[in-house]
């Protein structure tokens, strides 16, 4: 590993934990505010989130996959609601001691929640196309650019992969580093990656839940997608993003393949 990819290994090493690298807990508060907030934004709340109820492992988990054949029609608010409330939304407060936690559908080390949920929306009921950021504490979307952006520069945001083009909406997972950093130094940037690893799965196992589809995206230029959102990437950038979509046909093997590739013999097992 150390020889043949250079920059794993960098960045393996560099995380590893030894006893003479060991951090004390930090004595001053954190300095990244534990939510992000676009005050100036115009805010839409989202209705109640209420995915549909379906057995864990019988139906979501077995039922999951990377869906690339959209039909390209629209999926409802409440729908999206459901996705971000279940995905990364807040679901209560916990006291212990002198400390307020929020609780949260994913775990997060220390409790300090670094990620932030964007949402490029292309078709989604009663919002406009455009670019917003979901505010958890209200529960609602706020609007950063409510511009419908134009197919060609979605596509090449995310490597050229053109049938992103009708996907309904596409979910982009940021990290505010310092959250974490804060506390675990270089160590957290792994713990950072788990954390988006668990809230996409959130989104994927809802998706299912509501009849839509999901595709997890890990592909992207790092730039200029922060750009487009907005973001100095220095204290926040994207690091994985979840194209939300309603299924063109319920066949497992056809789901998978992108328009336009032959298709493939479904030979069991899991996979994508």
């Amino acid at each position: 590993m150390r020889n043949d990819y250079p920059v794993a290994w960098h960045f393996h090493s560099n995380t590893a934990r030894w006893p003479h690298n060991m951090r004390s807990m930090p004595t001053e508060p954190c300095p990244a505010a534990p939510f992000k907030e676009y005050l100036d934004a115009p805010l839409t709340p989202l209705p109640d989130a209420d995915p549909s109820r379906v057995a864990l492992q019988q139906d979501a988990v077995s039922r999951r996959l990377s869906c690339r054949r959209f039909s390209g029609s629209e999926i409802t608010l409440h729908e999206l609601s459901a996705l971000l409330a279940s995905g990364y939304g807040v679901e209560g407060k916990l006291v212990v001691g002198p400390s307020e936690f929020v609780e949260r559908p994913v775990p997060s080390a220390g409790g300090l929640y670094p990620l932030e949920l964007y949402v490029m929306a292309k078709a989604v009921e009663g919002i406009q196309q455009g670019i917003y950021h979901y505010a958890p504490i209200p529960h609602g979307l706020e609007t950063l650019s409510p511009v419908a952006l134009p197919d060609s520069v979605l596509s090449s945001l995310f490597l050229g992969q053109t049938y992103l083009t009708v996907a309904a909406a596409v979910i982009v997972i940021c990290a505010v580093w310092e959250r974490t950093f804060w506390k675990y130094g270089d160590r957290g940037y792994r713990y950072v990656l788990l954390e988006a690893g668990h809230a996409a799965q959130n989104l994927n196992l809802v998706s299912v839940a509501l009849g839509l589809g999901s595709f997890n995206l890990g592909g992207f230029f790092d730039a200029d997608l922060s750009r487009c959102l907005g973001l100095d990437a220095e204290e926040e950038a994207p690091v994985y993003a979840v194209a939300v979509v309603r299924p063109l046909t319920s066949d497992r093997t056809e789901a998978r393949q992108p328009p336009g590739e032959p298709p493939a013999i479904e030979l069991g097992g899991r996979g994508q």
